[in-house]
């Protein structure tokens, strides 16, 4: 019996489920190797004349979904609207214009403890070396500038892209020393992803300190080219953290750079900023 019911079931019964109104609305028999291995990353159904968004898979794997032979999938209806081009605003002031790093191949953040960033998240609060705070003030002047002229009410009219690459690389700081610097309380992850996309990012590290903080950041062979900070809100036992990574910064001679307030923080601000409501 046991044996018979692990077997891999070749046809799927999938229920679509519209998620506004939470009720099925089609239902099918789809070959199992007509559906993904998983719906870990962003998908798309065409049904119709009408494209359909996977906002849930139950289960996520078709390692789970072949053993029972049942796939539930919550979609969101695709809507397109035609937008005039002049009206379209942006929720950021700034982004990278540095590429994002690559996923890392075959792997997976199911069952992972990760960070998941948007990839507009990626390097906009970060470690910067001091020494380049020339280049630093040239791009926040720039997104200061969108603040001043390019507001609206619902929306920022420009987007500034930065042009700084990786500078933290040029450091070239041991991984294992901001792993020693940050002590035992703080939670080492298994990295990085970006939300709606399969895998996780390549060299990637993150971290969750004992006070909310969030780090995250690649470091090929070990050695650092970028720290980010995911959440910057500490918690009420921000202490000892504010003080390792203010040490940290100092040792290593670093700025905060906080890119979308166009702010640059030294170690000594670390607690009016890490502590604000």
């Amino acid at each position: 019996m046991g044996l018979f019911g692990n077997r891999r079931r070749e046809t799927i019964h999938v229920p679509f489920v519209d998620w506004a109104t939470g009720k099925v609305f089609a239902e099918t028999q789809m070959p199992l190797d007509r559906l993904p291995e998983s719906f870990e990353a962003r998908t798309t159904l065409h049904l119709g004349n009408d494209d359909w968004d996977v906002v849930e898979a139950r289960p996520m794997t078709a390692a789970e979904f072949g053993r029972t032979g049942e796939l539930v999938l919550i979609l969101n209806k695709v809507r397109i609207e035609q937008l005039d081009p002049s009206e379209i605003l942006f929720s950021l002031s700034t982004i990278t214009g540095e590429g994002l790093p690559p996923i890392a191949e075959g792997t997976s953040k199911l069952r992972a403890d990760v960070i998941e960033i948007h990839e507009d998240d990626w390097r906009q609060v970060e470690w910067l070396p001091a020494s380049a705070l020339d280049a630093i003030e040239s791009e926040l002047v720039s997104v200061r500038t969108i603040h001043e002229h390019e507001r609206r009410d619902s929306g920022i009219a420009k987007c500034h892209m930065r042009e700084l690459p990786r500078l933290l690389r040029k450091k070239a700081i041991p991984l294992n020393k901001l792993q020693s610097a940050l002590g035992e309380r703080a939670k080492w992850l298994d990295g990085f992803a970006y939300g709606g996309v399969a895998g996780m990012v390549a060299n990637s590290f993150a971290v969750r300190l004992f006070s909310s903080i969030e780090l995250f950041g690649v470091a090929p062979d070990g050695i650092i080219e970028s720290v980010c900070f995911a959440n910057t809100r500490a918690n009420h036992a921000a202490e000892p953290d504010l003080g390792s990574l203010a040490a940290f910064a100092k040792d290593h001679d670093l700025l905060l750079v906080d890119w979308c307030p166009a702010v640059a923080i030294g170690p000594e601000d670390y607690k009016a900023y890490f502590n604000r409501s």
